[in-house]
């Protein structure tokens, strides 16, 4: 079997997945890239890796691809790590500063906003690391990592798991494996199997992250909140996240 070189977000949340790959028997196979979303995007794109977990919303832009696995960076109701966070209430916003590092949940944000708020405030993207302080009205859009260590500075934080659902009473899906054309059916039955095996090792993921983030619950975080399995309610959600997109004319914004 050839080589797989494979993007991968390196955020907490694809520990799980990095656990499997790195102790598979067959580990070797594996040329790991880790980056945020976007940058996972730009490494399949322009051909540096076959495979890739992508944030949902750059499907719509990728040229050629195919959803492999039934493993995902999903959620069914919180997912703590995407959130939008102030200290006004987010109706009273006038300006939302999303994040630069995921188009997906800056969709996401923009979908909610219209449709759940019924508001239509003006956007900007920025590095959301280069963010000291928010002005007054207004709201910004953090994911990943970087939640844990922001959550209790502001007073208002709006987790977009929670209102997708609400909203449509559907799961979400905020990434998907996908891979090139040529890449084998026998490599991706190996990655699939190291995958799941790295789902179902929760408890040794959760004993190596205590020791790096010992002031973080990984517990509940990858219990409660994350949902590893692209089951068919997040292949519906994932069809109607498109379909509001497009409708939104988001596709190309």
């Amino acid at each position: 079997m050839k080589d797989i070189k494979l993007a991968l977000v390196g955020y907490l949340n694809t520990k799980p997945f990095e656990y499997g790959l790195k102790t598979s028997l067959s580990k070797e196979i594996y040329s790991i890239y880790y980056d945020n979303p976007a940058y996972c995007v730009k490494l399949y794109e322009n051909d540096k890796v076959d495979v890739a977990l992508v944030p949902v919303g750059a499907l719509s832009s990728i040229g050629e691809y195919k959803i492999i696995t039934d493993s995902c960076i999903g959620c069914d109701d919180h997912v703590r790590t995407v959130v939008l966070m102030s200290n006004e209430k987010i109706e009273d916003c006038n300006h939302v500063v999303l994040d630069s590092h995921s188009r997906t949940s800056a969709i996401l944000t923009r979908i909610l906003l219209k449709e759940y708020w019924d508001t239509n405030p003006r956007y900007s993207t920025v590095n959301i690391d280069e963010i000291e302080e928010l002005e007054s009205e207004e709201a910004v859009l953090m994911i990943g990592d970087k939640v844990f260590e922001n959550e209790k500075k502001y007073k208002y934080s709006y987790d977009l798991g929670y209102y997708w659902k609400k909203l449509t009473g559907l799961p979400f899906a905020y990434a998907v494996w996908i891979a090139k054309g040529h890449v084998s059916q026998g490599a991706i039955d190996q990655l699939s199997i190291d995958l799941n095996n790295g789902i179902n090792s929760i408890d040794q993921v959760i004993e190596e992250q205590r020791i790096k983030e010992p002031l973080h619950d990984l517990e509940s975080y990858y219990r409660d909140n994350i949902d590893y399995v692209l089951d068919t309610e997040k292949r519906k959600a994932l069809d109607l996240y498109l379909t509001k997109m497009s409708e939104l004319e988001l596709v190309h914004d």
